[in-house]
């Protein structure tokens, strides 16, 4: 197939981008509502909960790279990625749906069941986030194709956190009809029925055109060697989990709005007002980096979101109009890092393969979902760790130094962890311009 960039057609750009939209359903149905479920339903202690978390990616430092360097050495007439995008959306899918069940196992085998599901699905999740992530390398070797490709990916995968995010709250008090336990449990399995065709068809909707060289495969060393040798790339992952803090709302939000604003169901309207103001910044973010270097955008974005998470802690949370405007302001200003910081991980690809001579788009992509998962491992286990300093106590009316603890993970916390976050991007020099001079002379 050819390698010109306007061969790439918007066909493969959708099917990319629901299968995204599929997994981040299910992602965010996990990442936003199972601590709750696990400390207020399923009786264990948020310290607790956080450390089951956290092992869990210590388990993914071992298997995301395993899966990226299996990905790296399939080579199979349908390509490196596509195969794995047909047989593990199932078995993430099912996985998902056992999370949310409450088994009568006593507090020992409560634990053990909580942290085997919960590591057989960062497993499995691993099996489709690596190689549906390495598709947008494979689709195409050009650069701003590749923004666009991925901007197209962020915002529907932005849209696929809407509904969890709208939905599950609702779904879960209709469906379990006064029992908490089976409402989780139902509304769970249905978010899992709609986001597993997402995710399948995209075996069939993308191509894989960047080459597919017939040489031997690389050996772990060189793997090891195309992350180690690779300064842009490790730049961007110490940025990236340095950015823990900013994602302690994530986990701390559906507190926030059950206990500081005392309405479960405001969390729709918190986190449907984030999304949003990040479905503009991501669409934005193809077009400001016509204009200013990607880095540039990376180091503003997050200081300027570091002075409004400052703002919001000292003007409080008494005005909810106050509230939402601070929140649409840093969604907006979140959203192109979520780009930007994909595309350049991409450009890496080739950056390693000019220093090995070798092509690891698996290994590489694997980084990205490991310091994800970590990101968000670390936020869930600080989340759990100041809840348990401030003495939450769950299904009952907190105290003032509890309320104070939760409100401070959704301003002062992220404000630092958007200002160490830039920090290495300082040291970044792998720029658009430089990009194509190494795609031309691989070329060559």
């Amino acid at each position: 197939m050819s390698n010109n960039p306007a061969a790439l057609p918007k066909r493969d750009k959708f099917s990319f981008s629901f299968a995204l939209m599929g997994q981040t359903m299910i992602f965010n149905v996990v990442n936003l509502y199972l601590m709750i479920f696990y400390t207020d339903i399923f009786g264990l202690s948020a310290a607790l909960v956080g450390t089951i978390f956290l092992a869990a990616r210590f388990w993914d430092a071992v298997n995301d790279p395993i899966m990226g360097m299996i990905v790296d050495k399939t080579s199979t007439k349908w390509g490196k990625c596509r195969p794995y995008l047909l047989w593990f959306p199932a078995p993430i899918a099912l996985i998902t749906f056992l999370l949310f069940l409450s088994p009568d196992l006593g507090t020992t085998g409560k634990i053990i069941y909580a942290a085997v599901t919960y590591i057989l699905w960062g497993m499995f999740y691993t099996a489709v986030d690596i190689p549906l992530w390495t598709m947008s390398s494979r689709m195409t070797v050009d650069s701003s194709q590749r923004q666009s490709t991925i901007a197209w990916g962020r915002v529907f995968n932005i849209l696929g956190s809407f509904f969890p995010v709208i939905l599950f709250v609702p779904l879960k008090n209709a469906l379990g009809g006064g029992n908490e336990a089976k409402g989780y449990a139902a509304a769970a399995l249905l978010f899992c029925i709609v986001a597993l065709p997402l995710m399948i068809q995209s075996f069939w909707g993308t191509r894989e055109r960047a080459p597919m060289t017939e040489e031997k495969k690389p050996t772990l060393k060189e793997n090891l060697k195309a992350i180690t040798h690779n300064k842009p790339l490790m730049l961007l992952l110490v940025s990236t989990v340095l950015a823990v803090f900013v994602a302690l709302p994530v986990s701390a939000g559906i507190y926030f709005v059950t206990y500081n604003l005392g309405d479960e169901g405001l969390f729709a309207v918190l986190a449907g007002t984030v999304l949003t103001s990040a479905v503009i910044g991501s669409a934005l973010a193809p077009v400001l980096a016509k204009k200013i270097p990607s880095r540039t955008i990376l180091i503003w974005a997050n200081l300027l979101s570091a002075g409004l998470f400052i703002i919001g802690y000292f003007a409080g949370y008494s005005s909810l109009p106050v509230v939402l405007v601070l929140t649409f302001l840093i969604g907006l200003l979140l959203g192109a890092p979520l780009v930007l910081r994909t595309s350049m991980l991409a450009d890496t690809v080739e950056y390693a393969e000019l220093k090995t001579g070798k092509r690891s788009e698996g290994i590489i992509f694997s980084t990205l979902t490991f310091t994800g998962k970590l990101k968000l491992g670390l936020s869930a286990f600080f989340v759990g760790v100041v809840l348990d300093l401030v003495r939450y106590v769950p299904n009952a009316v907190q105290t003032a130094q509890s309320l104070n603890g939760i409100y401070m993970m959704l301003t002062l916390i992220p404000a630092l962890g958007s200002i160490i976050t830039v920090i290495p991007l300082f040291f970044y020099k792998l720029s658009e311009d430089e990009h194509k001079r190494i795609v031309e002379e691989l070329g060559d």
